[in-house]
């Protein structure tokens, strides 16, 4: 299988790490480019430090405070479309206020939609489809027009490349409203009641913040989902830190580099990087476009000026890392920022589908919509990495349909737990993620008798409902450990943040450190 960075998803794939349809969150236009900004010449480093701000790193004896990369990370923080993370870094304490009581809210609102859908002797997800999904009009031709004219500096000139993304994004905004409309009626014909403030002190154990129908939300469905959304928070300002101070680093050990030679910085950098830099051939970009089509939308025309500027930045970077890590290997390098500390989920494990020895040390739980793209190009990540450790690793698959966003997502859902009663749902899963444009319910029967699957039962299965359960199941612990987005990945219940081949990694060695440590 071929290996797909997360960068290539948000350069060339319709973006689909989305917002869980049970927990409304603010957005900005759609983005679906996160391509690094090229690295300008090297500069000498910033002023003294002041001396009350903490110390970050010290470079041959120069040291480098939170002050002195103040400004580069709020940019980069304030740039980014999530306005939660802008109020976290502004007001860390009333942002986690906020986002208590924001929790205390969608959690009612999901058990008046669960309460309702009990009363009329349906589920909950066929009572939101059709109260919900089912309202929610298909965005006209100028409506999507409208907001690629409005954010063309973000999506290039390529309309028919982000039209599925344009078209997701208007959906989730009318799926919002339309949720919240649904929740302020049913607050109408049920009985809410408030109960103690989420955000009072020393709140004991048990403690209830809410009832729907007398049915209680105790104050530990809330604290497990803060878990997340804090350490999500803190290290998406930690990265934004490391990479600025990563920066700050590299332009000084280039500028005293240049001194050295005496030379100017920009003539080091342009020996070391802008003068190795080559074209990408027809034939690489050929070769990308064939190795990641299932995940690119369009054709090899319309996207080869696109595949070219990503293999160049990838080139780019890759030679700038070179030239820091020479420097760095003569250098006297000191770094004091410290990475947030994961918070550990008890996150069940023999719940979904899984493979390997459930006793290993290392255990990988990932919550996934068969759907989303950004799950579909994970997941050759993920089997690239897990070859390497053979048994040693034990990895489950959990569902995590997103239904307002993708309308398949449900049906891909009972198809696998379908093909699961039969022993063959790797199988079918490969299939699924290789095929997310064509889910439908017609698709899915096919893709059952290409694994080889007894038709008949595969049928009757997947059209009985009979795995409902299980995967409403599976949406309700996830929203209790705070799954906002999919793909989620727990490993040994640590949350995992980078999404990548080297961050996975690196993640299943910390597992292993930690397993180690316990025995």
């Amino acid at each position: 299988m071929n290996r797909v960075s997360p960068l290539i998803l948000f350069l060339l794939a319709t973006v689909a790490v989305a917002t869980v349809a049970q927990t409304p969150r603010r957005r900005s236009a759609p983005r679906t480019s996160a391509k690094p900004a090229p690295t300008p010449a090297p500069s000498t480093a910033a002023a003294a430090p002041a001396s009350d701000s903490p110390t970050l790193a010290i470079v041959n004896e120069l040291a480098f405070t939170a002050a002195d990369i103040e400004a580069e990370v709020s940019a980069s923080i304030l740039s980014d479309p999530d306005l939660y993370l802008h109020d976290f870094y502004q007001d860390r304490e009333k942002a986690i206020r906020e986002a208590r009581q924001r929790a205390v809210d969608v959690r009612v609102s999901s058990m008046l939609i669960a309460a309702e859908a009990k009363k009329r002797g349906t589920t909950s997800d066929v009572f939101r489809d059709a109260e919900i999904n089912q309202t929610i009009a298909t965005p006209t031709e100028a409506e999507v027009q409208a907001v690629f004219d409005a954010n063309r500096g973000q999506l290039g000139n390529d309309l028919s490349s982000v039209r599925p993304n344009i078209i997701n994004y208007l959906r989730g905004q009318r799926a919002e409203q339309a949720r919240a409309d649904l929740v302020n009626r049913l607050k109408m014909t049920n009985t809410v009641m408030k109960g103690a403030d989420v955000n009072a002190p020393n709140l004991a154990s048990g403690t209830v913040v809410a009832s729907v129908n007398g049915q209680p939300l105790r104050i530990e469905t809330i604290s497990e989902r803060m878990k997340a959304y804090i350490y999500q928070m803190e290290m998406r300002i930690y990265e934004a830190q490391k990479q600025a101070l990563d920066h700050r680093i590299n332009n000084t050990l280039i500028a005293d580099e240049a001194n050295r030679k005496k030379i100017g910085p920009e003539e080091l950098y342009r020996a070391e990087v802008s003068a190795k830099l080559k074209p990408p051939t027809d034939v690489e970009v050929t070769k990308f476009y064939e190795e990641n089509k299932a995940r690119i939308n369009g054709d090899l025309a319309s996207n080869r000026a696109s595949i070219a500027e990503y293999l160049q930045q990838e080139q780019q970077q890759k030679l700038e890392k070179e030239l820091a890590n020479r420097l760095r290997a003569t250098a006297k390098v000191q770094i004091f920022l410290k990475e947030p500390v994961a918070p550990v989920f008890n996150v069940a494990v023999t719940k979904g589908y899984g493979r390997g020895d459930v006793n290993s040390p290392v255990r990988i739980v990932e919550f996934t919509d068969f759907q989303c793209s950004a799950c579909g190009a994970m997941y050759p990540v993920v089997e690239e990495v897990l070859k390497s450790y053979g048994n040693r690793v034990y990895f489950e698959i959990r569902n995590f349909p997103l239904v307002s966003l993708h309308p398949n997502a449900f049906a891909a859902a009972q198809a696998a737990a379908a093909a699961n009663a039969q022993g063959k749902v790797w199988p079918y899963i490969d299939l699924l993620f290789k095929n997310q444009t064509s889910l439908d319910a017609d698709s899915l029967k096919k893709f059952a008798t290409q694994v080889g699957l007894d038709r008949k039962r595969f049928d009757t299965d997947f059209e009985s409902g009979k795995f409902d359960a299980d995967i409403r199941r599976d949406l309700e612990e996830g929203e209790m450990y705070g799954i906002e987005s999919t793909p989620t990945i727990f490993i040994n219940g640590v949350m995992l943040t980078k999404f990548s081949d080297a961050g996975l990694r690196e993640a299943i060695e910390k597992a292993f450190g930690r397993a180690g440590k316990t025995e």
